[in-house]
């Protein structure tokens, strides 16, 4: 599977912080309007159900700044899933370069009933079809459950 594109935006000025550096956590909420678009996807256009997603680990990787005006592509890859979970891996771009990487943990959550849950048909058939990842993803959050402690 390749890069999707999930988002697109430019550095506006109150991302920017009193050094005129874009705030460490406006990285994250902009990785977090991609995680709401592979979501939507997911569900599927026009979805009716009511579950969500909630972000459970979150991993960012500073590269280089961004300045006022520049353009921010956002690329997702979907590193691994599970019946309940999802690793997504975004690329901030900008012009070409990458600027910052952000992984989350992701579960399926029914907020009705405040518990997670497993995905719908749809979401586990779109998430299918996304394959492996890219070769050029190279994430460091795993999916799997971390060992017990003795």
């Amino acid at each position: 599977m390749t890069w999707i594109n999930s988002w697109e935006g430019v550095v506006e000025k109150d991302w920017l912080d009193k050094l005129d550096h874009v705030n460490f956590l406006t990285y994250q909420r902009i990785a977090d309007l991609a995680s709401l678009e592979i979501w939507r996807r997911a569900k599927g256009v026009g979805s009716e159900s009511e579950i969500q997603f909630v972000m459970t680990e979150t991993y960012v990787r500073y590269i280089r700044e961004l300045r006022l005006g520049d353009p921010v592509e956002i690329r997702t890859s979907l590193i691994a899933c599970d019946a309940k979970r999802f690793h997504l891996l975004h690329r901030l771009e900008s012009a070409g370069n990458l600027v910052c990487t952000v992984e989350t943990m992701n579960l399926c959550f029914d907020p009705a009933i405040r518990r997670v849950v497993p995905f719908t048909d749809t979401i586990s058939g779109n998430f299918a079809s996304w394959g492996d990842p890219p070769d050029d993803a190279e994430p460091l959050l795993l999916i799997s459950r971390r060992p017990s402690r003795s």
